[in-house]
């Protein structure tokens, strides 16, 4: 029997997942498939050549990122009863083995070019997702307090869980570092972390608009699967959490010295501006109006200023083109759910009065 056997409750062997993980990244890396050079262009000198002359934060991000998954499953699969450091040490081994091998065909992509550094930080990142393996315990305990949470907090139902969903997908959508992604008028307001604006003529209106529409269509959505009594404590936590991811993904992303421009006075003032607005009684009895109006605004605004209405057309392969990806997407599934949350809280007030 191989490793630790768990879906969330170990309905389905780790291998599987890891199969499927796996064949993601293989396609990301070689993808397109046509158009290769020949098996003579091959050499094993990249893994000795100087560090490649455009280093970017973001290809760092990607790179690490997307092999700590691999990592986890990989001692996941690779675990024995206590020699769970072996798993550690093999699986990382089997990180580092992919990421050559990969990072050695792509010398032969197309468009591609085979870079020692990746295949470093591809390492550290299934290191790192071993290493987080050796807790995996505290994750399944951590599983299990959340789905209790969850049904405190929130109303009962697949719906719900769909939003749910959409409002972890909001957090990955913020490495896009755009509010309101794609909506056209918006480019990405960078400014010193220790200098604020000049005056009040040099306030950057845009961004402030842009981030009180997002953070407001944001906690209007989420209001509407909260159970009763939970709505104040939830949009605390909400915006808690937006602010953080916000400044986690400014940070993953950019260079401290601009920094302060996605986390300005003008982003704080919108966050106050919509936790105010979301905690107006007349606006928190008809929160799902409400959500709906403004995620209707946000699509008629990309239809009238962006050169897109659905896909911006970048890359899948890297953390911004996905997070701009499920950016430009997300308005359209928000309002998806809300439909169907609409429709369903009729028919089961219904069913309850039914005899």
């Amino acid at each position: 029997m191989n490793g630790i056997k768990d879906g969330p409750s170990g309905r389905y062997p780790p291998w599987i997942p890891l199969a499927f993980y796996a064949a993601l990244i293989c396609f990301s890396s070689l993808h397109p498939f046509s158009g290769w050079r020949s098996l003579g262009d091959w050499s094993p000198q990249f893994i000795t050549a100087p560090l490649p002359p455009f280093i970017t934060r973001t290809d760092l991000s990607t790179n690490f990122l997307v092999y700590v998954p691999l990592g986890y499953l990989l001692a996941l699969v690779l675990a024995r009863p206590r020699r769970r450091g072996r798993a550690v040490l093999l699986a990382s081994l089997a990180g580092m083995s992919v990421s050559l091998a990969l990072e050695s065909l792509q010398q032969l992509a197309p468009g591609r070019i085979a870079s020692n550094l990746d295949v470093f930080v591809n390492t550290l990142g299934g290191l790192t997702g071993a290493v987080l393996f050796l807790h995996h315990r505290r994750w399944q305990r951590a599983g299990r307090w959340f789905r209790r949470w969850r049904n405190d907090w929130f109303l009962p139902g697949n719906v719900v869980n769909l939003g749910i969903g959409l409002l972890v997908l909001w957090g990955l959508a913020q490495f896009s570092l755009l509010p309101v992604a794609g909506a056209g008028w918006l480019d990405l307001h960078l400014r010193p972390l220790d200098t604020p604006p000049g005056g009040l003529d040099k306030l950057n209106l845009a961004w402030f608009a842009a981030v009180f529409l997002e953070i407001a269509v944001l906690a209007a959505f989420a209001a509407c699967l909260l159970r009763p009594g939970r709505y104040v404590s939830a949009m605390v936590l909400l915006f808690l959490l937006a602010f953080a991811g916000k400044l986690l993904a400014a940070t993953i992303l950019l260079k401290l010295r601009v920094v302060g421009g996605v986390l300005s006075l003008e982003t704080l003032a919108a966050f106050l501006l919509a936790f105010w607005l979301l905690l107006n009684p007349h606006v928190s009895r008809r929160r799902l109006i409400f959500a709906t109006l403004l995620l209707l605004l946000i699509l008629a605004v990309r239809l009238a200023l962006a050169d897109y209405l659905f896909l911006p057309g970048v890359s899948l392969l890297n953390i911004m083109g996905l997070a701009k990806t499920i950016a430009s997407l997300w308005p359209f599934m928000a309002l998806g759910a809300l439909s169907i949350l609409a429709w369903s809280r009729p028919r089961a007030s219904i069913a309850k009065v039914s005899p």
